[in-house]
C-alpha cells in the first residue's frame, strides 16, 4: 500500500484494529476477518429467496433475537449456519456500538442482485459498518482517484479495491471525517447473476 493509503484506511486480521478508527487520520479500518466454519458454502447453498434480510434499530442485545426473526420469516430452519450468520452479526453488532459508544445500534441486513448504491459517494453519517457474507464485497478508488471517480461515476475505468467476503469494514462517515471520509460504493452486479448479502450498522440518532 501506498503511504497515502495507510495514513486514513488501516487493516489487518486483529479486531483491535477496530480501536484505530479514534485516531484523527483514520477514515476506515478493515477487519480481514476469519469466516465462520462452514458459514460460506451454507449460504452460497442458499437460492436468493431464502437469504434473510430486514431492518431495525434498538438495543444490539436485542440483535440475536430479531435475526431469528428474520430467519423465520424465509423459512430457514435452525441449523449451524443459521446460528453461525446470526452470532457472527450479532458479534460485529457488539464490536461496532462499542466503537460508538452505545447500546444501540441501526442495523440493515439486504438482499441485492440490482445495482444498488452503485454511485461512488462518502456516507453523511457519523459511524458505518459494512460487511458482505455473499457475493462482491463494497468497492473504493485508491484515495489519489477518488475525486476523479466522484466526478465519472459509471464512466470510471481506473483501479478498485473491494473488501473480502467477511471483512468487516468500519468508515469515519461525512459528520466525523468531512472530505476526509473514504469514497466508495457498491458494486454493480445487476446482470452478473450474482446476489450479495449485504450488513449495514449505522448510529441510532439520539432522538430516536
Amino acid at each position: 500500500m501506498s503511504g497515502i493509503v495507510s495514513k486514513r484506511i488501516v487493516e489487518s486480521p486483529d479486531e483491535a484494529v477496530f480501536h484505530r478508527i479514534a485516531e484523527n487520520e483514520v477514515a476506515l479500518a478493515i477487519w480481514h476477518r476469519p469466516q465462520a466454519e462452514g458459514l460460506a458454502a451454507w449460504l452460497d447453498s442458499l437460492p436468493a429467496e431464502r437469504l434473510p434480510e430486514g431492518h431495525f434499530a434498538g438495543p444490539v442485545a436485542c440483535v440475536p433475537a430479531r435475526l431469528a426473526a428474520l430467519c423465520d420469516l424465509v423459512e430457514l430452519a435452525d441449523s449451524p449456519g443459521r446460528r453461525a450468520l446470526i452470532d457472527d452479526i450479532a458479534a460485529l453488532a457488539r464490536c461496532f456500538t462499542e466503537r460508538a459508544g452505545s447500546r444501540d445500534v441501526d442495523l440493515r441486513l439486504e438482499v441485492i442482485a440490482h445495482d444498488a448504491c452503485w454511485r461512488f459517494h462518502r456516507d453523511h453519517v457519523g459511524y458505518r459498518l459494512n460487511a458482505t457474507y455473499r457475493g462482491p464485497g463494497t468497492q473504493w478508488p485508491p484515495l489519489e482517484h477518488s475525486a476523479r471517480a466522484l466526478k465519472a461515476q459509471r464512466r470510471y475505468r481506473g483501479p478498485l479495491n473491494e473488501f473480502p467476503r467477511f471483512a468487516a469494514g468500519l468508515f469515519k462517515g461525512v459528520v466525523r471525517a468531512g472530505t476526509e471520509a473514504i469514497v466508495h460504493r457498491s458494486p454493480p452486479v445487476s446482470g452478473s447473476g450474482q446476489t450479495r448479502l449485504f450488513l449495514c450498522l449505522n448510529e441510532v440518532p439520539d432522538d430516536e
